[in-house]
């Protein structure tokens, strides 16, 4: 009898079976979708891993090394990759305004040089909210006018990015505050589809007309076309969302079916 008793106080229970649904959360809060949203990688620096050493040392910010191989007969200042990002992309891209300011300076820098999505280094900069490289890149000779392949400029990336100080800077280089992006939209409409409050009253007090870019005129020809082009930024930005919502009930279900299993 003491034995039995000793052998069930040694004894640990086997945990019950628990549900599918219960496995499934732990499994699901992993992907995000039954917790909060996870930080995602940044778009504009995906694929910006340096092949080759000159652009390497870019990217590090290896002011020494950078202006070695500017001096050596081997490299050039303006050397691209397979993509054409020049070691000046990936200096504005990693944020080094030491590399940005030795490269900017030198004369035979291609400063407006585009990459394979159209990205100059001044655009690449503005996503990366990077006010120091901005402002050496302006000072050297950049077009903030300049757009990518998506029709978007420096001061449309910072407008969705909500960085005040990135725009003021642009315009005091006499950036366009009223270039559309490829959807027709102005950087002040583009404040608004972003929610972005502090921006819009920003650009109402440096020049942005609210009245008449919200108030049909001249025979409605222009209201028709805003009217047009907001239209049609919302419908793709409600395709995207109905993409994001299908994908993730599809893995809801693969993920509720192989538990199953």
């Amino acid at each position: 009898m003491q034995e039995d008793f000793n052998y069930d106080a040694f004894t640990i229970p086997s945990p019950q079976r628990t549900r599918w649904y219960t496995r499934l959360w732990s499994a699901c809060r992993g992907c995000g979708c039954l917790c909060r949203k996870k930080q995602r990688f940044p778009l504009y620096l995906i694929g910006y891993d340096p092949v080759g050493r000159f652009q390497r040392a870019a990217s590090v910010g290896d002011v020494a090394l950078v202006e070695r191989l500017i001096n050596a007969s081997e490299h050039h200042v303006n050397e691209c990759d397979r993509r054409g990002r020049s070691p000046l992309h990936y200096a504005s891209a990693h944020n080094h305004p030491n590399v940005v300011r030795l490269l900017s300076s030198n004369d035979c820098t291609d400063i407006n040089m585009k990459n394979d999505e159209g990205c100059t280094p001044l655009i690449k900069a503005a996503q990366r909210d990077s006010i120091e490289c901005i402002s050496i890149l302006l000072i050297h000779g950049a077009d903030p006018n300049i757009v990518d392949d998506s029709g978007d400029a420096a001061l449309h990336h910072a407008i969705c990015r909500g960085n005040i100080p990135v725009v003021s800077k642009l315009l005091e280089y006499n950036v366009d505050i009223k270039a559309k992006t490829e959807h027709g939209l102005t950087p002040y409409k583009l404040a608004l589809f972003q929610n972005q409050l502090e921006m819009v009253q920003f650009l109402i007090e440096n020049g942005a007309d609210a009245h008449s870019e919200l108030t049909p005129y001249s025979g409605g020809a222009a209201a028709v076309e805003s009217e047009q082009s907001t239209k049609k930024c919302a419908n793709f930005h409600k395709g995207y969302t109905l993409i994001q919502k299908t994908e993730a009930i599809h893995l809801f279900l693969v993920v509720a079916i192989c538990t199953i299993k």
